[in-house]
């Protein structure tokens, strides 16, 4: 059968299957678990007209729901603008109480410290998003939104009056947390509530509220001090708590749970009245019947006709974190200040992510148009280059250095001077170009390639895999400029996007308008299917 690959992205959204199953309360549900296999599928394949379908709340809700993304970039975002107050490092603008060393207040971290305050947000994460699914299909993805508001706060909190690094990193744990689920549940919800031609779109919701959350709190690191950022930080999840009060639950989830007329209500509040959501919401029940016939289990990953594809998206989430994308915007104040730029580091870090917001939303529009699978190549090429150039700079500066201790009438720093400008170019050109396609493209891909029946534990594997490998290489990324030197380790950056490349060219399918049994032909597989849904 060909389905459409919009419609059947929906049917297996959402990373763990409702445990306690779908309580048959509705009269139409339960007609519609009874359909034969072959009535299923016309179900399914009919189009639904959405002309009538209001547009406006769809972009509240997705706005709602995504909050929680900026209340995340901003978390990911913090240790860069903060870094030379929390290190008190030369020339940077420290308020006087943070330098009293007899203060409560004071505190100075050493590199390892530094790292760690870096790093745990992306541990938060890791444990966050493991326990996403389950909660949002628990609880329902409203109420987990609501609550994720309560370890922002106290996250933020924490960090705002910390008089000891511990505090920072449980704050940081918990902010990472919370941001962890969302990236589960916030998705889900976005992908429940959209129509068909809007889905594209309104997917990329997150990751560009992701990189807003980063700018504002860059922007906020020019001239405030740290424990300030921290407080104002800590309103944004109450905007989020009066957001997703306003906004309805999912219909989707509402049907999962037999309430059909609550789903209603969430349709007409989404389409507007004039919409007609009977089709809608046939669709719905047909795909919660064939999501509960294929509940999976992580066993199924090493199945003959599993491993291909989950490999795949568990490549699309390693390329995406090796390229060395946090290293760059957890260190951009470190690495323009080593680079002697004559550029304010702290400006160049808000131009940085300005670029980062910028072809995000340029990549929303173009994604349809060019293709998932050209983007990420367009990414890892462009990527290759800056990181590089980066290396080349680095190892020219890190050799003057050299000959200067022998030759101190050397010349040398006047060409590094000269070449001041290829730092901030070099990473201008290497975010524009992660946020084209390495960035975005593993989030909406990976949905994509994952046959039906492991979308859940697949999902999980690969939501694993980048952010224990976003840990990993924020956490090490100074040990490793100790080790090779700046310019080894943005060598070894530029390396693994080399392999990205390669791994593009011959592993990634293209996806865009495919089925999901066009995409299961590229691996030369077969997904195994019940007779009957209802087996």
């Amino acid at each position: 059968m060909h389905l459409n690959l919009q419609i059947m992205a929906t049917v297996n959204e959402g990373f763990v299957a409702d445990e306690d199953g779908i309580q048959e309360k509705s009269h139409t549900l339960t007609e519609s678990k009874n359909l034969p296999l072959s009535k299923s599928i016309d179900i399914l394949g009919s189009e639904i007209d959405y002309s009538t379908a209001r547009k406006a709340p769809l972009f509240i809700a997705t706005i709602a729901a995504s909050w929680g993304a900026f209340i995340l970039g901003s978390s990911l975002g913090w240790s860069s603008p903060v870094q030379p107050q929390l290190q008190q490092i030369p020339n940077a603008t420290v308020p006087p109480h943070v330098t009293n060393e007899e203060s409560v207040w004071y505190i100075k971290l050493d590199n390892t410290e530094m790292s760690l305050v870096g790093s745990f947000v992306n541990l938060g994460a890791l444990l966050g998003a493991l326990t996403g699914g389950f909660l949002m299909d628990r609880f329902g993805r409203k109420l987990v939104l609501l609550f994720l508001s309560l370890p922002f706060v106290i996250g933020w909190l924490l960090i705002a009056v910390a008089v000891h690094p511990s505090m920072l990193y449980i704050g940081r744990i918990l902010g990472g947390a919370a941001g962890g689920i969302a990236s589960v549940t916030a998705p889900t919800y976005v992908s429940e509530i959209s129509v068909p031609k809007m889905r594209g779109l309104l997917g990329f919701s997150f990751q560009l509220m992701v990189v807003l959350g980063i700018l504002v709190v860059s922007l906020f690191g020019l001239g405030l001090d740290w424990r300030l950022i921290s407080a104002i930080e800590a309103v944004f999840p109450v905007i989020l708590v009066l957001s997703m009060i306003y906004v309805p639950e999912s219909p989707y989830y509402l049907v999962k749970k037999g309430k059909s007329s609550e789903a209603r209500d969430s349709l007409k509040w989404l389409r507007g009245p004039e919409f007609d959501m009977e089709p809608e919401l046939s669709q719905m029940e047909t795909r919660v019947r064939i999501e509960l016939a294929q509940k999976s289990r992580f066993s199924d990953l090493w199945s003959s006709w599993a491993w291909k594809p989950v490999m795949v998206a568990i490549g699309l989430m390693i390329f995406q974190q090796l390229s060395g994308i946090n290293a760059a915007l957890f260190n951009a104040v470190a690495i323009f200040e080593s680079a002697g730029s004559e550029l304010d580091t702290l400006v160049a870090a808000v131009l940085l992510n300005v670029d980062q917001v910028l072809f995000c939303f340029i990549s929303a529009l173009l994604v349809e148009r060019l293709g998932r699978r050209t983007l990420f190549l367009i990414s890892e090429i462009g990527m290759t280059i800056s990181m590089f150039a980066l290396g080349a700079f680095f190892f020219i500066k890190e050799d003057c250095e050299k000959t200067l201790e022998s030759t101190p009438e050397s010349d040398c720093q006047q060409q590094v001077t000269a070449l001041g400008w290829l730092p901030l170019t070099s990473l201008i050109l290497f975010i524009a170009t992660f946020a084209i396609g390495a960035g975005p493209m593993p989030w909406l891909m990976f949905s994509e390639i994952l046959p039906a029946k492991v979308k859940g534990p697949g999902g999980s594997a690969a939501s694993f895999t980048n952010w224990f490998l976003a840990f990993i290489v924020t956490l090490t990324f100074v040990d490793i400029q100790d080790a090779i030197g700046s310019s080894g380790a943005f060598w070894m950056f530029g390396s693994f996007c080399i392999l990205g490349i390669l791994f593009t060219i011959f592993l990634l399918p293209e996806t865009k308008g495919k089925s999901p049994e066009q995409i299961q032909a590229f691996f030369g597989i077969q997904l195994p299917v019940n007779a009957s849904v209802n087996d």
